[in-house]
């Protein structure tokens, strides 16, 4: 893979925030170090980046198609060498795209594996610097999208069923047939990381698309299903409980933004609060 000649690595808005910056960290130092290895970014979707010698030659992650999906998509025709490193690199972004619009947890560094056998392992590869960069752009593009690409799910419109019902010669506008390959999919199901894997196309284009949808009131945003309360008698004179779903900590990103409060000291009511509890407890 090749990038041409790379900028100097500046701010980074979108990869600013907490919860990346390790990962920003960890490919900046390996490039520093001429770092061979695998470095794994545990999340939602999370991935791997495969480094040889500083450079990074792969990025695989389960929210975006790999090499092998993107070559198998129906209609494409690999015409060598040269078209497999160019969707090499696109797969490389399209990885580095999908771990950092998810949750990022933490880094840990491994062996690569000896018999890995990526498409593009041979290859130079892309300097880290220039792989943030292009993350970084594509993030602040897509950032007034309002949809996440794993998250959220996707429903038609009555003006998106009405484009897919339509007559032919209505739907002849520009970039029609990726859109309606699109809305064939969306069934208030599947989300646009979904979508990408049935199409074989990059996580980043269905998302801009998306995007485009939504601002043109095709597509919408399902709302989220929450359980319905349910009645159950219970010993204490049956009362209802609402099942609520549960909440996975830093799962709302609100610490990426405000810091977290730091501990209390507790006050003195609430101190006699507890010498009374205690003393009625051991009588």
């Amino acid at each position: 893979m090749t990038t041409g000649p790379l900028a100097e690595s500046g701010p980074l808005p979108a990869l600013g925030r907490e919860s990346t910056r390790e990962l920003v960290r960890e490919l900046v130092n390996a490039a520093t170090s001429a770092h061979t290895g695998l470095l794994r970014v545990a999340g939602e979707p999370g991935g791997d980046l495969h480094f040889r010698q500083g450079h990074i030659v792969a990025v695989d992650s389960p929210g975006a198609p790999g090499v092998r999906e993107l070559l198998s998509r129906p209609g494409r025709v690999c015409a060598g060498a040269a078209d497999l490193r160019v969707v090499a690199l696109m797969a490389a972004l399209d990885g580095a795209f999908a771990i950092t619009a998810g949750w990022v947890a933490d880094c840990s560094w491994h062996d690569l594996p000896e018999a890995a056998d990526q498409p593009g392992d041979r290859e130079p590869g892309v300097e880290p610097a220039w792989l943030l960069q292009e993350t970084d752009r594509r993030l602040i593009a897509l950032a007034h999208g309002r949809v996440s690409p794993h998250r959220n799910h996707l429903v038609l419109t009555d003006s998106g069923r009405a484009v897919l019902s339509g007559p032919g010669s209505a739907l002849e506008v520009p970039g029609h047939a990726q859109r309606q390959e699109i809305l064939l999919w969306v069934n208030g199901r599947r989300s646009c990381r979904d979508i990408a894997m049935l199409l074989c196309r990059s996580l980043y284009a269905v998302t801009v698309e998306v995007v485009r949808m939504l601002d043109a009131d095709l597509i919408g945003i399902t709302a989220l299903e929450r359980a319905q309360p349910q009645a159950a008698e219970s010993a204490r004179g049956g009362a209802v409980r609402s099942m609520l779903p549960r909440r996975r900590r830093g799962a709302s990103g609100i610490n990426d933004t405000l810091p977290p409060r730091p501990p209390q000291p507790a006050t003195r009511a609430y101190q006699r609060t507890a010498i009374v509890r205690k003393s009625e407890r051991t009588q």
